[in-house]
């Protein structure tokens, strides 16, 4: 791009490009449909060569002793690299320093349990299914560290310590692999902190032109790209917002808000059109410009991406798509164009380095144990105490990969179930594969050595790209380093078949050990929701402040996707859903929040357009109905007009000047 001149119309090269990545833009869109997230802009090749020095050189004494019990220390620096979170040296600290210490004391207090009967063993197992569960409350980097620790806590079910001294052995080996890798990331072999923030901004302007080119070809996804969209958002804002407290880089901090600001008017816009087209159809011309407004924001996240991108480039793009939009192009045309004029302004803003005003507030975290987080912790202890009764009968050799699979395909919600346990069984399947074929490659400790290195750089260098892919190099790692330090007849086969037995229990527990339904959590959920959408519209109606709709809004849409995530939709089997009375009334409310959510999108263009004044008395009144509803107020009622449509009704009954709304 940055060779390329400024092109006065930017539909036909769009349309080229988009031929020639055909293929590769296919599978990311279906896969993006049926949630299934890949990411190639997140490959981190740098982080996979630092954990792989991490893993070889914390492996070296385990080999040299012929001792698999040190092996402990490969598995701490390697999962330490894992968890590593990127970001501020603060907050790397916190997380590495946290997994060192409690990974030395759980590891050697599970291998002393792994040596009782049953009795023993199985309230570990519980304890262990609590823990993880029950952490789902927390911050996701908390929740991660606790997922993590119990693997530590499954994995030394298989080292049983006869005596305090060996373990010993198990708690200094994890302690000192853990302690190295730190030094080494911290100190040694630190990383670009920004890296990680602007791989996520370009993944939110890389899914916005999924979006958009999924709307240009009338595939409209009611839930998911809104799903998908949202989270990169939130994800990226919380990273981007960690750099200025342990970097004192304002500039860079505030570009990436600003770009992130900029991704959030865009989403905004996709939702108007998104509605738009819904309710009222989509012509050959709109089709087109969609289809260049994707191309357009697949460049931005190629910029997104570059340390020093051409700026200038990307603002002359922008502002020559919208400038090549007639104004008789109808209102997705209008929304189109004011989108690509907002893209390119932004980045001729940020190639200035100008100050651009920002949202720097994080949503609000809730952390509470509901009965969905408690469901969740139980469907974990069930299946933990189901896998490893299962592999002690079936004397499964290395049953702790069962436990572990079955600990981590386990998710809250049956869709992300569903979705992980198969993504894991593929990956499981490839890595064993793999590792097979390069078998007669590796004769000897030295190669072996050599191939675990490979496969740890493609594990960390893909593990924000695709779950899958992650678990085929973790895998073949796994497979290599037993035949080196355990070596046993058809190691990569019991790997299978271990992963297949935990994912397949672990979805057999997601559906039978209580089952969703929309209980006293979901009409929490549902509510909230409700609320969140009825603040944003009287935000509008009000012509509130810009940056406050913009917080009003994300908060409405994070309320909404938490609810809609409950509800266990399976995208990947074609949208199923939860049956019955009370299913059908939640996915009809949800339904009717989109639509008005749309609706109140539009309209805040058309304010901005000056198409329309607003109504701040109704604001005042939605805004008075969302405080009631939050102070106890009855519920069913205000549902019931967002069903029938009533409030839509009164939002699209504002006169606009020079538009039909029919």
């Amino acid at each position: 791009m940055a060779s390329d001149p400024p092109l006065p119309r930017q539909t036909p090269p769009a349309r080229a490009s988009q031929g020639r990545e055909r293929p590769l833009d296919f599978l990311k869109q279906f896969l993006a449909r049926h949630s299934v997230p890949v990411s190639p802009e997140q490959i981190a090749p740098a982080e996979g060569t630092r954990a792989a020095v991490a893993t070889v050189v914390a492996l070296l004494p385990a080999i040299y002793e012929h001792q698999a019990v040190l092996a402990w220390a490969g598995f701490a620096a390697f999962w330490s690299c894992l968890i590593e979170p990127g970001g501020t040296a603060r907050e790397q600290f916190r997380i590495l320093g946290l997994f060192t210490a409690c990974g030395t004391i759980l590891g050697g207090v599970t291998s002393l349990i792994a040596v009782y009967p049953l009795w023993g063993v199985l309230p570990w197992l519980a304890l262990t299914g609590l823990m993880a569960g029950l952490a789902r409350a927390l911050s996701p980097s908390i929740a991660l560290l606790c997922a993590l620790l119990g693997c530590v806590m499954l994995a030394g079910t298989g080292f049983p310590a006869h005596r305090f001294q060996d373990a010993l052995v198990v708690a200094l080996a994890f302690g000192g692999g853990g302690l190295w890798a730190a030094f080494l990331c911290l100190v040694v072999w630190p990383q670009h902190p920004y890296a990680p923030a602007r791989r996520a901004v370009g993944a939110c302007y890389r899914l916005l032109s999924v979006m958009a080119g999924e709307i240009a070809a009338g595939r409209l996804q009611e839930t998911v790209h809104r799903q998908n969209v949202r989270t990169a958002i939130e994800r990226a804002r919380g990273l981007a917002l960690q750099i200025d407290a342990g970097h004192a880089s304002y500039g860079m901090r505030g570009r990436l808000i600003a770009s992130l600001a900029g991704a959030e008017r865009l989403f905004t816009a996709m939702l108007a059109v998104e509605h738009l087209v819904e309710t009222r159809g989509l012509d050959f011309e709109a089709r087109g410009t969609l289809a260049a407004f994707s191309a357009l924001c697949q460049h931005a996240s190629d910029a997104a991406l570059e340390p020093a991108p051409d700026l200038e480039h990307l603002a002359a793009e922008g502002l020559a798509l919208a400038g090549s939009i007639p104004v008789t192009a109808g209102p997705v045309g209008e929304l189109v164009a004011t989108s690509a004029r907002t893209l390119g302004t932004l980045a001729e803003g940020l190639a200035q380095k100008a100050r651009l005003p920002f949202d720097a507030e994080l949503p609000r975290h809730a952390a509470r144990l509901t009965p969905t987080i408690w469901q969740h912790a139980l469907r974990l202890v069930v299946g933990l105490l189901a896998t490893y009764l299962t592999s002690w009968w079936l004397d499964l050799d290395y049953g702790f990969w069962a436990l572990v699979a079955v600990l981590l395909v386990i998710q809250p919600s049956g869709q992300t179930t569903l979705v992980r346990a198969l993504e894991r069984v593929l990956g499981t399947l490839g890595g064993g594969v793999l590792a097979l074929l390069l078998t007669p490659f590796l004769p000897g400790s030295a190669q072996m050595l050599a191939a675990v290195a490979l496969f740890v750089i493609g594990a960390i260098a893909m593990r924000a790209v695709n779950y899958t892919m992650l678990v085929v190099f973790i895998s073949a790692q796994f497979i290599v380093v037993t035949e080196m330090l355990m070596p046993s007849q058809g190691i990569a086969w019991m790997r299978v078949l271990d992963n297949t037995l935990g994912s397949v229990i672990g979805l057999l527990c997601a559906f039978m050990v209580c089952p969703q339904r929309r209980g006293q959590d979901m009409d929490g959920l549902l509510q909230a929701a409700v609320i969140g959408n009825l603040r944003y519209v009287s935000a509008v109606l009000k012509r509130e402040d810009p940056v406050m709709t913009d917080r009003v809004q994300r908060q409405a849409g994070i309320d909404t996707t938490r609810a809609e995530f409950a509800r266990g939709s399976l995208p990947v089997l074609g949208g199923v859903s939860a049956v019955g009375e009370r299913a059908t009334q939640a996915h009809a409310l949800l339904r009717a929040l989109r639509r008005l959510s749309g609706e109140a999108t539009l309209l805040r263009f058309d304010i901005s357009a000056g198409l329309c004044e607003g109504d701040a008395q109704a604001g005042e009144h939605w805004s008075a109905t969302a405080a009631a509803l939050e102070a106890g107020a009855p519920f069913a009622d205000i549902a019931q007009k967002i069903e029938n449509g009533d409030v839509m009704a009164e939002i699209a009954a504002l006169e606009r000047a020079g538009r039909k709304t029919v």
